[in-house]
């Protein structure tokens, strides 16, 4: 079962005063199915108690081409790309019912050993009983997985963990970050190009100040703990920004009709951008 694949109900909480589903309930839902696909190896969130490790993320970076709505139900797969010694890949593709891939996504994922404090390094024995990497990729360029913090950026907002924020492994989750962005960006922006870099843990308590900067079609908030002025994340959300690759599992017969929609769709948001 390298490739993992699961039907998924859009749900109330995962979609926006649209009904259509949220770029935080595609990322939900990956984190999900990804946690399923682990579990079934024995590296899942309930087998965290005997083995003593946990899966953290480090990246996100998705691309939406179509928002589902309430209550439809979505083909998700998912499957690991490759690995190195400490971290691996894992990318994710959604169709509709119609079987129109609607979204891809990548990440970059780490094994936390509890019971040493240390990231946990990959070995033969793991790989052997883990999923086998698959060689498809859903973007064409690599994900950018470090950052620069913008030189410009204002302080839009301050805010201090609740309960409500912090997940099983004791921090904030790492969805909350997207929450949290989305209270100082622009309304009414259909943000379709989403990346993520996790830096460090937030915790209960912790005030966070989120800085804020726009540069041509890129909206960047960057996430920081007040008191240590430690970097927590930044995130950048994109507009008007032409598909960086045509979904991979699309039959033949529909590539054609795919690229030329695409084309058409990137020339006409070229003649509204502002």
């Amino acid at each position: 079962m390298d490739v993992y694949s699961q039907n998924f109900t859009v749900t109330l909480p995962d979609v926006g005063e649209n009904s259509c589903l949220t770029n935080k309930g595609f990322l939900r839902m990956f984190q999900e199915i990804g946690a399923i696909h682990s579990g079934q190896f024995g590296y899942g969130l309930n087998d965290a108690k005997e083995t003593g490790l946990f899966w953290i993320i480090l990246n996100w970076k998705l691309e939406v081409f179509q928002r589902p709505k309430w209550n439809e139900v979505l083909s998700i797969s998912t499957w690991c790309t490759h690995h190195t010694h400490i971290y691996f890949y894992r990318d994710y593709q959604v169709c509709n019912s119609s079987g129109e891939v609607v979204a891809i996504a990548t990440s970059k994922w780490i094994l936390f050993d509890f019971n040493k404090k240390s990231v946990f390094r990959i070995t033969e024995n793991f790989t052997e009983n883990y999923c086998k990497d698959v060689d498809k990729n859903v973007f064409n360029v690599k994900m950018v997985e470090k950052f620069k913090e913008p030189e410009n950026d204002k302080l839009a907002d301050e805010y201090t963990v609740l309960k409500r924020d912090i997940d099983s492994n004791h921090h904030v989750n790492n969805l909350n970050y997207l929450d949290f962005a989305y209270e100082i960006l622009p309304d009414n922006i259909d943000f379709k190009n989403v990346e993520i870099m996790y830096k460090n843990e937030a915790r209960l308590g912790d005030i966070l100040q989120f800085y804020y900067t726009i540069e041509n079609n890129c909206n960047t908030i960057t996430i920081k703990t007040k008191d240590s002025n430690k970097l927590n994340c930044i995130i950048r959300l994109y507009w008007n920004k032409q598909p960086l690759r045509l979904p991979i599992f699309l039959e033949d017969n529909s590539i054609l009709q795919a690229t030329i929609l695409h084309a058409v769709l990137f020339k006409f948001l070229k003649l509204i951008s502002f």
